[in-house]
């Protein structure tokens, strides 16, 4: 018995410091990516510089916001300690305006500031942004402003997401009742097998009006694999949910993030059974992509065709821009 404690105290340091290791991982590439960012600002001076080429730009996790009013493209990035905004005529070349979002002292979040998603809902605009602090874990705050260049500013000093869980990656879905829910992760570590998760919140956005919903887990896709480290599974990831809803079949998506078995990052494709929320989802066989490359949206461009946006390769990241179309029941990226 007394080796067979031993072996257990030895598993759980190791699984400890698996944890440890992958998070120190993923924070050093999200580090990387922030000093990155705040270089390209002495590339983006004067009123008519849309100079940071779409191919060059570092730019991770890329919520692209069409304002058909203005014919003009938004992009909200996260950088060091704060939240930058740009825009773009055609996709392709962009310039910085300012920054929308800067936190004052008293803000609960002091640290990630990742996967900007701004969302337009009666007649403001709401930034979805993940925080995390030495005091408070990781999870989702939403911002509010009335123009979609900001300033924002918190709708609640708190994360909306569950404050005794570690999540990210919130976005939020109005159902076809008009009852706005909040989508996010339960992070892998915490749960191991990452979950999805869905939870309505009251009409102003403020309070959760139900609770927690698991949708799906991570491992319930065939194609995803583990976080490996020294031949240990460290766990299976859950990231980026994105709901789109077919006018073509009345489908309800959902696009969202992990690892394949090969470790690459990519865009997994599930499909709700009652074409809502809470309905039960299947997980398509393969992934959406091989480039790499995930967190993904998809939005109607200037020209009505239908596009999805990500970043890839993952540790190198760029935006990606491809058609995406409807076929056979499914979503499917199309060439360029």
């Amino acid at each position: 018995m007394g080796n067979n404690k031993n072996y257990e105290l030895n598993m759980n340091t190791m699984k400890k410091t698996t944890i440890l290791v992958c998070l120190f991982s993923f924070s050093f590439v999200l580090t990387a990516c922030n000093d990155m960012y705040d270089n390209v600002e002495k590339f983006a001076q004067g009123e008519n510089a849309y100079n940071l080429n779409v191919k060059q730009w570092p730019v991770r996790d890329p919520f692209i916001f069409v304002d058909k009013n203005e014919k003009m493209y938004y992009l909200h990035v996260s950088e060091t300690s704060s939240i930058g905004v740009y825009k773009s005529k055609d996709l392709k070349q962009w310039k910085k305006i300012s920054k929308s979002f800067v936190p004052d002292p008293a803000f609960w979040g002091t640290k990630d500031f990742w996967a900007p998603d701004v969302i337009f809902y009666k007649g403001k605009y709401y930034l979805f942004v993940t925080f995390s602090s030495v005091t408070q874990k990781r999870g989702t705050g939403i911002l509010v402003s009335d123009t979609v260049t900001g300033p924002f500013r918190p709708l609640k000093n708190e994360a909306s997401t569950p404050t005794n869980w570690t999540c990210l990656d919130a976005t939020l879905h109005i159902d076809s009742e008009g009852n706005p829910w909040l989508l996010y992760c339960h992070e892998w570590i915490e749960t191991r097998d990452g979950q999805m998760v869905a939870q309505r919140l009251s009409p102003d956005l403020k309070e959760f009006a139900g609770e927690p919903l698991v949708l799906f887990s991570a491992t319930e896709a065939p194609w995803v694999g583990s976080i490996m480290l020294n031949e240990y599974e460290a766990g299976y990831v859950t990231d980026a949910p994105f709901i789109y809803k077919s006018p073509v079949s009345d489908k309800l998506f959902m696009l969202w993030s992990s690892f394949d078995k090969n470790g690459k990052y990519a865009i997994g494709l599930a499909e709700s059974s009652n074409g809502k929320i809470d309905g039960t989802w299947t997980q398509h066989p393969q992934p959406l992509n091989d480039d790499d490359g995930g967190h993904a949206m998809i939005f109607e461009d200037l020209d009505g065709i239908l596009r999805i946006s990500y970043h890839a390769p993952n540790n190198d990241s760029r935006i990606v821009i491809r058609r995406i179309q409807e076929e056979n029941g499914a979503l499917a990226i199309l060439p360029e």
